[in-house]
């Protein structure tokens, strides 16, 4: 590997670092859509359906805020993709139309308080009435901040 091609590639993994080392805030979530991110919410056949919504929701209504309870009203799903190696993802539907800043943070809160820190999914994904991408948080950020 020549010089510049070392320093190119060095540049690269110190810039995926800095993005990725970033924790939660007060500010807007900010969520970026990964390779590996369904563009539409997985069938409950494609992912494993031993996750219910129903438990999500009861969960938060018992011990979730207020903002968590009223964001919980507007999940309609909650699946988990089969295991990928060691990690998988999960995917929360809604039925909002379009992406909501608060609501998505108060959802990622949520599910953090609900699966705990065992939880071995590495990304969350929020779709959209429409089945579309929402938004989806790397969860090992949310973590460890």
């Amino acid at each position: 590997m020549n010089r510049a091609t070392a320093t190119l590639a060095t540049a690269t993994i110190a810039g995926g670092l800095l993005l990725t080392s970033c924790g939660p805030t007060d500010e807007a979530v900010t969520t970026r859509q990964s390779a590996f991110v369904p563009t539409a919410m997985p069938s409950v056949s494609g992912a494993e359906a031993g996750v219910g919504a129903s438990d999500f929701i009861r969960f938060v209504h018992e011990r979730g805020t207020s903002e968590q309870r009223a964001a919980v009203g507007h999940v309609t799903g909650v699946a988990r993709s089969a295991p990928q190696g060691d990690h998988r993802n999960s995917y929360i539907a809604t039925d909002l139309p379009h992406a909501d800043d608060a609501t998505t943070r108060a959802v990622v809160n949520a599910y953090m308080a609900w699966a705990g820190t065992a939880d071995d999914a590495v990304m969350l994904v929020l779709y959209t009435a429409a089945g579309t991408v929402m938004g989806a948080v790397e969860l090992a950020s949310w973590r460890n901040p």
